[in-house]
Formats: structure tokens, C-alpha cells, sequence
């Protein structure tokens, strides 16, 4: 067995401080942990409600909640988008209206969440993958993405507003094992042996 060479002097210190920063920081990191736990118990019915949505987890359950607080202060879906930031921007001139970006005026971290969430829309089988798979082969993945979100908050927000568990029938989905036949008019040729 080769026995590996010292460490230059300087880079053995270099090594040393750098593990000695990781096990301060995952201390601190289990600790913090902790701590979360301890203040989500007491909204544990409401963030267990908001895990039941797949790709939501407890990290973006508690974003929700605390970004959200309470449910009932929105009047509607559209204040909590607006909120959210997930709404595009509108320019008017005459009696032109042009809808452009979203407008990421509201809370950044709550939009970094559910769009990280709206990510998950993309595997076959999460429940919104039909309207992502729509959106995306019209606008493009990343439009796909937002609009997903946009429509995670909202279904969030009535969750937690209504007291309501996640519902797939209130979404307008089927579920089943579908199939799906393609024609296609034109294949390349079998080479010849």
C-alpha cells in the first residue's frame, strides 16, 4: 500500500480551518433546525395540510405560512399572486395593453419557494403536469414554470383559507392510466445490410 506524501505545512492549516468551519456549521445548522421544529409545532395542522401537495415540502409549507400569516387578510387569489409577485406587468397606451414579465414586487422569498415547487410540475406524474406540458410547449419551460407557481399560491392560499385538505377533483384533473397513440408521417429509412 502507498502511503500518501505530508501536506505542505500551509495547506494542512488551509484543511484544518476549512473542516473545522464545516462542523461549526453543520452544529449550527442542526441547531437552527431544531429551533424551526420547535416553532412550527404549533402550526403543524396547517403545514401537514400544505405538504399533501406533491413537490411541497416542510421548507416551502413554512414559507407559505409565514409569508402568508393569515389567509383571510387577502381579499382574493389575485391580492395573493399581487403579493407574491407572480402577476405580470401591465403597460398601457391608448387603448393598447401589453402584459409583460412578472412584476417581483412582493415577498422574494416566497416567490424563490414556489417556483422551486412549480419545478416538480414537470415529472409525469405530478398532478399538474398537464397544465404545465400545455404551457410549456406554447410559452417555453420557464413561463411553464411561473405559471405553475402562480397557480401553486393560489391553491395554497385556498387551502389555508377554507381550512380545505388538497383536492384533486377541485382542480379539474383526471387521474388514471391514460394512453397516448402517436402519428407520425414521416421516419427515417431502415438502412439496407
Amino acid at each position: 500500500v502507498e502511503r500518501l506524501q505530508p501536506l505542505h505545512p500551509e495547506l494542512a492549516q488551509f484543511a484544518d480551518c476549512h473542516r473545522i468551519m464545516w462542523r461549526t456549521a453543520q452544529s449550527q445548522a442542526s441547531k437552527l433546525e431544531g429551533q424551526l421544529q420547535k416553532l412550527a409545532n404549533p402550526f403543524q395542522k396547517a403545514l401537514s395540510r400544505l405538504q399533501q401537495i406533491p413537490g411541497v415540502g416542510p421548507v416551502v409549507s413554512i414559507t407559505v405560512l409565514a409569508a402568508l400569516s393569515d389567509a383571510k387578510r387577502f381579499k382574493s387569489a389575485k391580492h395573493v399572486a399581487s403579493y407574491a409577485g407572480l402577476v405580470p406587468s401591465t403597460s398601457q397606451s391608448g387603448d393598447r395593453d401589453h402584459h409583460g414579465h412578472i412584476t417581483k414586487a412582493g415577498n422574494s422569498e416566497l416567490r424563490s419557494m414556489l417556483i422551486e415547487a412549480a419545478h416538480h410540475a414537470s415529472r409525469a406524474r405530478h398532478p399538474l403536469n398537464p397544465m404545465f406540458t400545455k404551457i410549456c410547449a406554447k410559452s417555453g419551460y420557464k413561463i411553464a414554470v411561473t405559471a405553475v407557481a402562480h397557480k401553486l399560491l393560489r391553491i395554497m392560499w385556498a387551502m389555508l383559507k377554507h381550512e380545505k385538505d388538497f383536492d384533486l377533483q377541485r382542480l379539474g384533473i383526471e387521474e388514471g392510466p391514460f394512453q397516448t397513440v402517436k402519428t407520425k408521417h414521416f421516419r427515417l429509412r431502415a438502412r439496407a445490410k
